[in-house]
């Protein structure tokens, strides 16, 4: 590609920075420094350039799709003892309505990342808001577990996209030094979806037939296309030919290729399972995962299962009890704001990117006691009371403060890759979630909930917190 005037000018008044000076004018104008990671171009153009507003309103909507991911799938929860009556089927097949869309959401980005590199984000996220809202109109009217399971599966594979594409326009739009409190927006936004849905549709469900749960699934999904349409604009941005980039919204509104280079194989496809073999990256993945399936899925699944038989709770009041849970995420929220000072403090002491990782270990032992209160308290109790709920609060607590930093961390092992990463995350995450409700019903069976909870705590001590503290350990003599 042949450098333009301006470009030549450019690269001659260059200092031993690296930049120019008219450059360095530009960013400080811009940002206030230009001591800043990544370096954005001299283009208002470039995604790194937007007004904090306006990055602010992007990321918004990314993290609702993402909060609209699992929302959907746990929308159900409060239902499924109707459902089970509707349908004359067990509790635990019926359940199946959920944890079908939790492992659906988690593998199909697999497919929808790869077009989203090529093609941008914009249009393919307009296409999946789009597509959910006529599965979920379809579930409106279906009247057979068959149907319904087959609106469901659809609904899953075309709401996908936003559990993964959170973290990559974070990526695209922030620096290095915000990325954990951003990062923080999109996961308490996954986390809260489990915990919302259930609570508001409860409500719903109380009060109307249980096809209304899905009517209002369907009026969210125009909104969040009509935002898509109206107010988004593409965050993949090809610095390299700008000639790929489409300025006006409206055009972006078509297909075609920013990034013509990045073919779509099966090899690309999968690519994202690379990082099984990168222990910096694989070892906090996995050890978020195991967090996210007992301290949320574990007590997510069965508080309907629970508190439907055991107390007899109706579903407006199944919805309620999930306060608990919002509660605890919102205040462990602190963790990615934290993280962000701590790296920053540590970086003028010459600290690498494990220094976040501190901020998991407060995480690591509210969980731990979060499981171990709802087991004890939820065997001992012959009526409602809230003391189960108290451990579900610790637990959620532990899970939020410790996401944004293990994210964060992450992408920080290498950036430019940061989709990929995201999308690897989010399959451990999800297929793990899906495959723990398949083993619950065994250990309570056979445990009881006290000693199966305490087992997942252990789980989560043997199998999270002490592999974080070995990364952190050898990554701190690594000087990293």
């Amino acid at each position: 590609m042949v450098n333009t005037k301006e470009e030549i000018e450019y690269i001659a008044t260059e200092d031993e920075s690296g930049l120019s000076e008219e450059h360095k004018q530009y960013l400080i104008a811009k940002h206030g420094t230009y001591d800043l990671v990544p370096l954005p171009s001299m283009n208002d153009d470039d995604p790194l350039n937007w007004s904090n507003g306006f990055k602010h309103l992007q990321l918004a909507m990314v993290a609702f799709h993402a909060f609209m991911a699992t929302f959907m799938a746990s929308g159900l929860v409060p239902v499924i003892g109707m459902y089970s009556e509707i349908y004359q089927m067990s509790t635990p097949d019926v359940a199946y309505l959920v944890s079908v869309q939790i492992v659906l959401i988690g593998g199909f980005p697999l497919l929808w990342v790869p077009l989203m590199e090529r093609y941008g984000k914009r249009l393919l996220l307009i296409i999946s808001t789009l597509g959910t809202m006529c599965f979920s109109l379809g579930s409106v009217f279906s009247t057979t577990y068959g149907t319904m399971m087959a609106m469901r599966c659809l609904q899953a594979i075309f709401i996908s996209p936003g559990l993964a594409v959170g973290g990559a326009v974070v990526n695209e739009t922030t620096f290095s030094h915000q990325r954990g409190s951003r990062s923080g927006i999109w996961a308490i936004a996954v986390n809260l979806g489990t915990m919302v849905g259930a609570l508001l549709m409860g409500i719903v469900a109380q009060h109307q037939d249980p096809k209304y749960i899905h009517v209002v699934f369907t009026c969210i999904n125009f909104g969040q296309v009509v935002c898509y349409v109206f107010f988004g604009k593409e965050s993949l941005y090809n610095h390299k030919d700008l000639s790929r980039n489409e300025t006006n919204r409206f055009k972006q509104l078509r297909f075609r290729a920013i990034f013509p280079e990045n073919r779509i194989t099966l090899k690309d496809t999968f690519y994202p399972m690379v990082f099984f073999t990168n222990w910096r990256i694989f070892i906090p993945t996995f050890a978020y995962s195991m967090c996210f399936l007992h301290g949320n899925i574990a007590l997510n699944i069965e508080i309907p299962e629970v508190m439907y038989i055991k107390f007899g709770l109706g579903p407006q009041a199944l919805g309620l009890q999930f306060i608990s849970f919002i509660v605890g995420a919102a205040i462990g929220e602190v963790g990615g704001y934290m993280s962000d000072k701590l790296v920053a403090w540590g970086q003028k002491r010459g600290r690498g990117p494990s220094f976040r990782l501190w901020i998991t270990y407060p995480g690591f032992a509210t969980c731990i006691i979060g499981l171990v209160v709802f087991g004890v308290q939820i065997d001992a109790a012959t009526s409602w009371n809230v003391t189960p709920l108290i451990g579900c609060a610790l637990a959620s607590f532990g899970l939020q403060i410790m996401t944004s930093p293990f994210i964060a961390y992450c992408i920080d092992m290498d950036h430019k890759q940061a989709g990929a990463i995201i999308l690897f995350i989010t399959v451990v995450r999800q297929t793990l979630a899906f495959i723990g409700p398949f083993y619950f019903p065994v250990m309570f069976a056979k445990l009881g909930f006290t000693v199966a909870y305490s087992v997942m705590a252990g789980i989560i001590a043997g199998l999270a917190f002490i592999p974080t503290l070995v990364l952190q350990i050898k990554d701190a003599k690594s000087g990293k």
